[in-house]
């Protein structure tokens, strides 16, 4: 297995577009295209769907994107761990989500690193039993959208943001301003937060009995999904701030409630550095808010 086909599928799973990839690769289309179809090979399955002139990460995408990401952060880990073996004073074992680990930790680790850079961190996704991984001592701390399974575990809530309907902002759009429009128009990507949707589905039930929704776990395939006009989302209002936000806007809903996101922020034994990472992510959810 070539290592480098993992990093340029990651890529693509990010912008889900090879052109973008290939950027910032500093490669080619072509050699972005033919890493995709060489670990496709590999595999035995389509990691992607097209969908019109796009692409989208399928089912089979989804389950090998966490597997992916940690393969690269072994790696890395192992790399650095040998090259820094006398740097770092001390460890951190970070457990995050798919979505965290997508859209939070590449913000917040250079924050981290210049306040502490006598601390190692060392990122792994896991998106299911990290309360467990967790207590058990295999992780420092978990970071979660979704609190459960605790037993002897400390945990801080973090309000994670404003929740708003991203629809997509185009010209035949530009007369609806009611959300029971956009309902009855679009398919709904649902499912891509493990706790307000059900709630958010059944409100939506009570305007628009024949909603058409559709499951989909990933925030960046909703995100994308929703600029190609395939339908629409609630996603959270800060994801959106400083990527490319073409053809898409946020819409003040007149009859649902917009729901509140937290992130969850775990852990089990005290440490001087377990509470600086802890004091200085808070600050940062804030400071994301707060911009």
């Amino acid at each position: 297995m070539n290592l480098e086909w993992y990093y340029t599928f990651l890529k693509v799973a990010k912008y889900e577009n090879y052109r973008k990839a290939a950027t910032e690769l500093f490669t080619t289309q072509t050699t972005v295209f033919n890493h995709i179809k060489k670990l496709e090979g590999f595999l035995n399955v389509e990691l992607f769907d097209n969908v019109g002139r796009n692409i989208i990460l399928n089912e089979n995408g989804k389950l090998f994107y966490p597997i992916a990401i940690e393969t690269i952060t072994t790696y890395e880990r192992g790399l650095s761990r040998i090259k820094n073996s006398n740097k770092y004073d001390y460890n951190l074992n970070i457990a995050v989500t798919t979505y965290i680990a997508s859209y939070i930790i590449p913000k917040f680790l250079p924050i981290f690193f210049k306040v502490a850079p006598n601390i190692n961190i060392s990122i792994f996704v896991v998106d299911k039993s990290m309360a467990r991984e967790v207590e058990e001592g295999r992780y420092d701390i978990g970071i979660t959208r979704e609190l459960s399974g605790l037993k002897n575990l400390s945990y801080q809530r973090i309000c994670e943001g404003q929740i708003k309907l991203v629809v997509p902002d185009i010209a035949e759009n530009k007369n609806i301003n009611d959300e029971i429009e956009y309902f009855k128009k679009y398919r709904i990507f649902s499912d891509n937060h493990p706790t307000y949707w059900k709630e958010l589905k059944s409100d939506i039930l009570k305007l628009v009995s024949k909603a058409d929704f559709c499951s989909i776990s990933s925030v960046n395939a909703t995100e994308n999904l929703i600029k190609s006009k395939q339908g629409i989302s609630y996603l959270p209002t800060y994801i959106l701030k400083d990527g490319d936000n073409e053809h898409i806007k946020f819409l003040n809903s007149k009859h649902i409630k917009d729901p509140i996101s937290f992130t969850y922020m775990l852990w089990n034994k005290e440490s001087s550095e377990i509470q600086l990472f802890l004091k200085l992510f808070s600050r940062f959810i804030k400071n994301e808010q707060d911009k």
